[in-house]
């Protein structure tokens, strides 16, 4: 069945007949899919979830697949910035989205292909190897390395465009996807429809009539037919077998700038979004070539701003230009750059070059950092640089009239390194007076600190920098939108990160603080380093007096996916962290699980002893059962219960001993796997409670007796075993006893851990994630007890 779907799927169809090369067989090499949501901070994130905008990502994250962490921005809380620190290990790489580069006097646009390309070509001199080497990228500022890119900025150049033209690919995607298509064009019907309202709401609220319709198709297009687009692409990179993914959704981001981060119209493009994560999850559980990890990320948060020219009552330009009318600079105009409409100023090229007004290579804004006052500020954050030099006490005197023009906040560096900050209340310095200027409720109050005075001593930052974030006061943007970022807001600087539960003991064992670009970056290397270890988390078992026990049939480690993975199996197992592991069916240098000693890999990656007992051999091959374990054991017996006969396996089972310490008895653990039929078990149950198993045990040392039984608790073989140790079926008051079989709709409890009645059930566990779903026929069991003292 999963061979045939294969064969049908039109996703397989459709990366074939465009020519692309089809990876045949498995690789070991793991693959990762980072998907980043532009703007969405964590508390949105979490109130989509309670309102079921999100219900795909709210079932993951409460299945426990994805562990919800909050993400620190950094400064500028703007994408260029975080992607900077993601994918080259840069901190405040640039000083804002739009400022002037003085080494050139250029003025840098970080939407532009130009600006993209100049910028990440310094990162790339200075910081080596980026994220994305090799990988595809999709709607990112910097293309990172990646082979293939779309929709980043810099193939927003005429040359890059003018390279993707390819009229046979395009005929062949339309027939294929003509359903697609369909689905796209009503999609974007809906989204011209709510545009149309949401500029009828607009001018009910005396926005500006043209600005309003300007919006229309750039929200029909991000929204709608580029999430679209990018998603059929990831589709046919994961059935092409790429290993790295990397893609932006700007879909909230730009809905969010103009009616706010917590309207119903940003929150209902999540829907789609959440669709869209849900298919590309599907399909790359569904790969038969690799083995995916999905990340869903947010780069920044949104605060919710009132523009400056509302609270003023002029913009900001004007203000600038009264406050710098006397003294040393006024004698130079200010010089500020339009905002660009529709969808930015590749729109403005093209159009140029098509009615050959303008070349290329002059269609960059212009302007003379040595005769003009330069002011930038596209969002909460802004740029004043001087065409003069001044002394603290002159820019001292221009930001408090800038303050006394309206603007909430003035930045600017001082000769030792300390920032000097002005507002109506007076003047302050960064660091130490952190909690009146950025807030003691901020959640990376220390870290905001820090990163706020390195933004002041950018190379490329301003001589005076002007900020709409202030504590008391709504949060004001410097352009007219009712969301914005880039400043140290504790909305914007506050974004999260879905990470899946393998990255996530890497995680706990990276963080420092906060969770922040860098150090997303850090767990996404070493995930990719081959050569890296997969993290445990071990507790000591004395130390807390307890004893985490886990029974696992792991069906040869082939999971019902089709792929046979060792390293998974420890990876359902290691999210359990137990001290002693029963594993039943497992392969030893077998030929059909690629001769492979899957005891042995299970053991490296969960860094535990380990036995393994064989109760049927071929030659080097070897098909039975193992124990794991954190502390030393000794083996007490390895037998079978029963020979094979007419066509039944041999049955056995491995007994061994945790020895006492700190107090604690020695405890008795065997582990076994029951025959399919009901006579064969009736058997092995009296072996199990006769005098060479269990009957050998000392009265007063306790005992635990796991596996996979075969045997329902209606049963008289489980009946049986139940009077001699009862069986750990729940845990505390309220649990109820789960079933295992089969993993991916369980209906029967076939796998039992029954135990001594001095052990004391604290907790039964019975993990029910996406990857425990699929790793193998059989979920774990998991029972904690409480050790008594000798």
């Amino acid at each position: 069945m999963r061979w045939l779907r294969r064969k049908l799927n039109r996703t397989h169809w459709v990366a074939g007949l465009l020519g692309y090369e089809l990876p045949r067989g498995e690789t070991t090499e793991p693959g990762l899919i980072v998907l980043q949501v532009d703007g969405l901070s964590r508390r949105q994130l979490e109130k989509a979830m309670e309102d079921g905008r999100v219900p795909f990502l709210r079932k993951l994250v409460r299945r426990g697949h994805f562990q919800l962490e909050s993400f620190y921005s950094g400064l500028p809380s703007t994408t260029p910035a975080v992607q900077a620190e993601l994918f080259y290990g840069k901190k405040s790489a640039v000083p804002s989205f739009q400022f002037l580069d003085r080494a050139t006097g250029k003025l840098r646009r970080m939407y532009e292909a130009d600006s993209a390309s100049d910028v990440e070509d310094e990162l790339r001199r200075e910081c080596g190897k980026p994220l994305l080497d090799g990988a595809h990228a999709y709607s990112d500022i910097y293309v990172a390395g990646a082979a293939r890119s779309w929709f980043c900025s810099r193939d927003f150049a005429l040359r890059e465009i003018w390279k993707r033209v390819n009229v046979l690919k395009w005929l062949v995607l339309s027939a294929l996807y003509f359903v697609k298509l369909l689905r796209i064009a009503g999609l974007a019907a809906v989204e011209l429809v709510l545009a149309f309202v949401d500029v009828a709401r607009g001018l009910f609220r005396n926005q500006d009539l043209r600005k309003e319709l300007s919006f229309v198709p750039m929200r029909v297009i991000i929204c709608s037919v580029v999430r679209e687009f990018i998603r059929l692409h990831i589709l046919l990179d994961i059935e092409r077998g790429v290993r790295v993914i990397h893609a932006n959704f700007l879909g909230y981001d730009e809905q969010a700038h103009r009616r706010g981060p917590g309207s119903a119209f940003a929150h209902w493009t999540l829907k789609g979004l959440d669709r869209t994560i849900r298919d590309i999850h599907h399909a790359a559980m569904a790969s038969s070539y690799r083995d995916y990890e999905i990340v869903v990320y947010s780069d920044h948060g949104q605060e919710k701003t009132v523009p400056f020219a509302r609270t003023s009552g002029r913009p900001l330009a004007e203000v600038v230009g009264e406050a710098l009318s006397t003294g040393p600079a006024s004698s130079f105009p200010v010089w500020t750059p339009a905002f660009p409409t529709v969808v930015g100023s590749t729109w403005d090229r093209c159009r140029g070059l098509l009615q050959r007004e303008v070349p290329l290579e002059s269609m960059a804004a212009t302007c003379d950092p040595e005769k003009e006052i330069i002011l930038t500020a596209l969002g909460p954050i802004g740029h004043i640089y001087l065409p003069v030099k001044l002394g603290e006490t002159e820019r001292a005197m221009y930001a408090t009239r800038l303050v006394e023009g309206g603007v909430p906040l003035v930045l600017l560096p001082a000769a030792d390194g300390v920032i000097r900050a002005f507002d109506r209340e007076g003047s302050w310095t960064l660091p130490g007076d952190e909690r009146h200027l950025i807030g003691e409720d901020h959640p990376f109050l220390k870290e905001a600190t820090e990163d706020l005075v390195g933004l002041c001593q950018h190379p490329n930052a301003g001589d005076l920098l002007v900020s709409g974030w202030r504590p008391g006061i709504p949060p004001v943007s410097f352009v007219l939108e009712n969301g914005g970022h880039g400043g140290p807001g504790s909305e914007e600087t506050h974004g999260f990160v879905l990470v899946p539960d393998r990255l996530e003991r890497w995680h706990r064992g990276l963080r420092a603080g906060c969770l922040r670009p860098a150090e997303l970056r850090s767990m996404l290397m070493r995930y990719l380093d081959l050569s890296s270890e997969e993290a445990v988390a071990h507790h000591t078992t004395p130390a807390n007096g307890t004893l985490k026990v886990v029974t696992y049939n792991v069906h040869s480690c082939r999971g019902i996916d089709g792929k046979v993975r060792p390293e998974r199996i420890a990876r359902v197992i290691n999210q359990l962290d137990p001290d002693v592991v029963a594993l039943q069916e497992v392969d030893v240098h077998r030929l059909r699980t690629g001769h492979a000693d899957q005891a042995l890999a299970i053991a490296r990656h969960l860094r535990m002893e380990h036995s393994f007992y064989s109760v049927l051999e071929e030659g080097s091959e070897g098909y039975g059962i193992a124990v794991f374990s954190k502390q030393p054991f000794e083996i007490q017996r390895s037998a079978l219960l029963t020979q094979a006969a007419r066509g039944k396996e041999a049955r056995g089972a491995i007994w061994i001993k945790l020895p006492a310490s700190d107090g604690r008895p020695a405890v008795h653990f065997i582990n076994t796997h029951f025959g399919l039929a009901r006579r064969e078990r009736i058997i092995q149950a009296g072996e199990l409670l006769g005098d060479e198993w269990l009957g050998a045990v000392a009265k007063d040392e306790p005992a635990i007796l796991c596996g996979d039984f075969n045997s329902v608790p209606s049963s008289r073989v489980w009946q049986r075993l139940n009077e001699r140790l009862p069986a750990a079926s729940q845990g505390r008051t309220g649990q109820v006893a789960r079933p295992t079989f089969p993993a991916h709709r369980p209906l029967l409890r076939l796998d039992h851990v029954f135990a001594s009645s001095d052990l004391e059930v604290e907790n039964v566990i019975i993990p029910s994630t996406p990857t425990s779903a699929v790793a193998s026929d059989h979920l774990p069991l998991c029972v904690e007890f409480k050790i008594p003292t000798e």
